[in-house]
């Protein structure tokens, strides 16, 4: 991807590091009379970003063979219920819509590739018009908040959609995340007694929010099982 770097732009951006040979102020104070305007007239940067990173996604997978867009679908064209998140999880939710879909169940999910600037038309265009219910996954807890970010976001930007779209979270300080759970994510989704703000992983026996666990269940192994010995403070 060499090819893809402004050279130019890039030795720009380095000469205006901070450097201790080349004195100069940053942060200077701005009063009420030009910081909201300033603010806000940046605007335009962030939308403009978006179709941005857009085209350079493109030019990626043109190179890598890749098909990397600000949010990908994957599962059923006709899904009713689709799981919402990014990240590594995205892998594990993918191999569980491939099982429930070779078994009769119209499931998905959206793997959100560019989270900031936010792009609700990309959002709602990757997304089948058969969807009804909605659950977005996050990896963290904003606590007294109606919701965590990915899902505030989802929300905004789907509010023209007749959709229930519901928030969860999972895999905090990196707690294993497995097929079983994902499962129990879709069965909830096509329940009746859905209700906002589950977790999964845990056995939340205090406030009663998380789903219910089919231990049992795993996917067809056609993999190898492996060991892997590391080191770090996330459990690895």
């Amino acid at each position: 991807i060499k090819n893809l770097i402004d050279e130019k732009a890039l030795t720009n951006f380095r000469n205006r590091a901070m450097n201790n040979e080349k004195f100069n102020t940053r942060g200077t104070a701005q009063n009420d009379d030009i910081y909201f305007q300033n603010t806000e007239a940046r605007n335009s940067d962030y939308v403009n970003a978006i179709k941005i990173v857009e085209d350079y996604m493109k030019k990626v997978n043109e190179i890598t063979g890749s098909n990397f867009k600000p949010f990908n679908y994957y599962g059923d064209r006709k899904a009713k219920n689709v799981i919402i998140a990014m990240g590594s999880v995205c892998d594990t939710i993918r191999e569980v819509v491939d099982y429930l879909n070779k078994n009769g169940c119209k499931c998905g999910v959206v793997e959100v590739h560019l989270y900031r600037p936010f792009s609700n038309l990309h959002l709602d265009s990757i997304l089948p018009k058969t969807v009804k219910n909605v659950a977005v996954l996050d990896r963290t807890k904003e606590s007294a908040s109606n919701g965590e970010p990915l899902y505030l976001d989802v929300v905004a930007a789907l509010q023209n959609r007749n959709l229930n779209i519901i928030g969860g979270r999972y895999g905090l300080s990196s707690k294993d995340t497995t097929p079983a759970q994902i499962k129990a994510v879709f069965d909830f989704l096509a329940s009746k007694n859905r209700h906002h703000n589950f977790t999964i992983g845990i056995n939340d026996d205090v406030t009663k929010l998380s789903l219910k666990i089919d231990e049992s269940f795993e996917l067809p192994n056609n993999m190898t099982e492996f060991l892997i010995y590391g080191y770090g403070s996330d459990g690895m």
